[in-house]
């Protein structure tokens, strides 16, 4: 499984709009330099997290961006989502069909490999779900 490299950059956008103090919004130039990336680049990521309700969005000359609720209330499931999207990370192509002359053993390789990784993959996702944002800066 390969993680899109904007994960970590919209756990430190996060991070960032939680070390914010009071109710300030913090605009994305601001975010962009203290990760050192692009302000187009970051815009993107930006508009993820906001279609997915993980942070808010204001455009006055106060605005900017703004979490969408407490930290404590952010899940690493909720930025995984945000940024991965909801498809399964499982894609067999029944290559086994190619291996064995045999359909009824490569259809047991091919489930065998899927139950696998179908379990695997929700593993991973159920630990996600269970480890709020917080818990980074602990």
């Amino acid at each position: 499984m390969k993680l899109k490299r904007s994960l970590e950059e919209a756990v430190c956008i996060l991070l960032i709009l939680a070390k914010e103090e009071g109710d300030n919004a913090v605009k994305s130039y601001w975010i962009s330099q203290q990760l050192g990336v692009s302000d187009s680049y970051l815009k993107k990521i930006l508009r993820k997290l906001v279609l997915n309700d993980v942070i808010t969005s204001t455009s006055s000359k106060g605005g900017g961006f703004k979490l969408a609720r407490p930290i404590e209330s952010i899940y690493m499931i909720d930025v995984y989502y945000a940024i991965e999207g909801n498809n399964s990370c499982v894609q067999l192509r029944d290559l086994a069909n190619h291996v064995f002359s045999s359909s009824n053993a490569a259809q047991t390789v091919n489930d065998n490999m899927s139950e696998l990784f179908n379990e695997s993959e929700q593993s991973f996702l159920n630990q996600l779900a269970n480890y709020p944002l917080v818990k980074l800066m602990q």
